[in-house]
């Protein structure tokens, strides 16, 4: 565009104000870019997005150690420290992006801690922290391959005989079940449709888009396995069987453990089951499916803790499955070191949140026939199930 278009077009927009149409009529052409620079500075400041400016420094470091955890869910030294470590990852970049300044690991961190913790939209954390929208799009994808990298330090089952032995007695503890590794359970995460996905895949049994997320905890309620992406169209027990810990199983229980499911989990000799109640349980039977229930409770208290700390979890409006699953991972991992902490969520929240959306009892689709290995398998289990249930 040339200068004359130039002219007339902002001549026009001139004419538009009637305070500068009058100025300007009265401007020697000698005046002219001064009065044109004004009208700029004057209109893009009166247009400029407004943010908070240094939010970080005048809000957060004046919070109180409750409040901090309040706000982020964990402990000022545990947000440091992590912090502390992303900013000597990898995946901290330090490359400026459309000229705009390096966002400090600190605030990239407590941004996305924020935006876990609390049900806020990329534009509102951006406004508080500071942070264009597409800047917090791209640092958070680089935070959850952080947080993916060391999930193997806070996520795994216990290796050793005493690891064992030590999560064993934990869980006896609490109703005197033995040989308990873990409780296994899945928990229904809602999100919006994925990108180029169709809706009707992703529907679950209460007509809700949701993937799945695989959860095994311990008595602590950590989690020491976990597996999401899945559809929640499928069945807990196919996720479970494409799950790479269901190959894992047999060789970390051995005989000796075993780790518990519901109904809708195959009996087998490392993954207990309760006895179906068809009317004509023995005694034995009952008090087995009674300490088997208020151990195997565990898994579902992991996954109402999880959702009271990180409300983003209510629903999440990412646009791929795979940003989806990576966070809910984040997720786990931070639930993880808030357990490690013992920070407990307010009672309010926690009551509000106990309850999951897909706590009613699991009913299997359909029978399928079983194979003669898979038969031997379940023989196995029913065997060691009624040796726990004659020993109580």
């Amino acid at each position: 565009m040339d200068l004359e278009n130039s002219i007339s077009i902002l001549l026009e927009s001139f004419s538009s104000d009637e305070t500068s149409s009058s100025s300007f009529a009265s401007t020697s052409s000698e005046d002219f870019i001064s009065e044109v620079d004004e009208w700029f500075e004057e209109h893009l400041v009166k247009n400029k997005r407004r943010k908070v400016e240094d939010f970080v420094h005048d809000v957060v470091h004046n919070y109180s150690d409750l409040a901090f955890k309040s706000h982020f869910r964990l402990t000022r030294a545990a947000v440091y420290g992590m912090i502390e470590e992303f900013a000597s990852s990898r995946f901290f970049k330090t490359k400026k992006f459309g000229g705009r300044h390096v966002v400090p690991a600190e605030t990239q961190i407590l941004s996305f801690l924020w935006f876990a913790a609390n049900k806020d939209s990329y534009r509102e954390v951006g406004n508080l922290f500071n942070i264009a929208q597409s800047t917090i799009y791209r640092t958070f994808g680089y935070i959850m391959e952080f947080v993916f990298d060391i999930a193997p330090r806070y996520i795994k089952f216990p290796n050793t005989d005493v690891e064992k032995l030590q999560a064993a007695e934990s869980f006896r503890q609490i109703a005197q079940f033995p040989n308990v590794l873990g409780c296994v359970d899945g928990c229904y995460i809602p999100i919006r449709k994925p990108a180029r996905k169709m809706a009707h895949t992703y529907v679950n049994r209460h007509d809700q888009l949701s993937i799945t997320l695989q959860g095994i905890c311990d008595a602590k309620k950590k989690f020491i396995d976990v597996d999401v992406g899945c559809s929640s169209r499928m069945h807990d027990a196919r996720i479970f069987e494409n799950s790479f810990i269901s190959e894992k199983l047999p060789q970390i229980c051995g005989q000796q453990f075993h780790i518990l499911g519901d109904a809708a989990y195959p009996l087998r000799e490392y993954l207990l089951v309760p006895f179906k109640d068809y009317g004509n349980l023995s005694a034995v039977q009952k008090n087995y499916n009674l300490k088997f229930t208020q151990t195997r409770v565990t898994v579902e208290n992991s996954f109402g803790l999880l959702k009271t700390r990180f409300r983003q979890l209510m629903r999440l409006d990412f646009h791929s499955v795979e940003r989806m699953a990576l966070f809910v991972l984040a997720c786990c991992v931070l639930h993880n070191m808030c357990t490690d902490e013992n920070i407990v969520p307010d009672a309010e929240n926690l009551l509000q949140e106990n309850i999951r959306n897909d706590s009613q009892p699991v009913i299997m689709e359909r029978s399928r026939r079983m194979d003669i290995r898979s038969a031997a398998l379940r023989r196995l289990g029913e065997i060691k199930r009624i040796e726990i249930a004659n020993t109580f």
